[in-house]
């Protein structure tokens, strides 16, 4: 009899661990669907911010190409901008 209530018991534990083990897996499958859908989103900021880096490195070699243009011009060329007495509008 006393066999028995332990059958008995150890069964019952069983079950509650299986139980508990079952909302483990649940609770563990939720939060994986969590960080995916995080991993997601940050994969695709990843992707906006690596375009924008890219359209600034662009932007930065034009603005430094001018720049160095400009400075070869005054420098070794010796060119200027035109003032506004040197200046002569044609009329046809």
């Amino acid at each position: 009899m006393n066999l028995h209530r332990w059958q008995s018991l150890a069964t019952v534990m069983l079950y509650l661990l299986v139980i508990m083990l079952a909302l483990m897996v649940v609770a563990n499958r939720h939060h994986a669907r969590q960080l995916f859908v995080e991993l997601q989103q940050l994969q695709k900021d990843r992707d906006q911010l690596s375009a924008t880096w890219s359209r600034l490195v662009l932007e930065q070699s034009t603005q430094l190409n001018q720049v160095h243009v400009e400075k070869h011009a005054r420098e070794v060329l010796g060119m200027k901008k035109p003032t506004a007495e040197t200046t002569q509008v044609l009329h046809e």
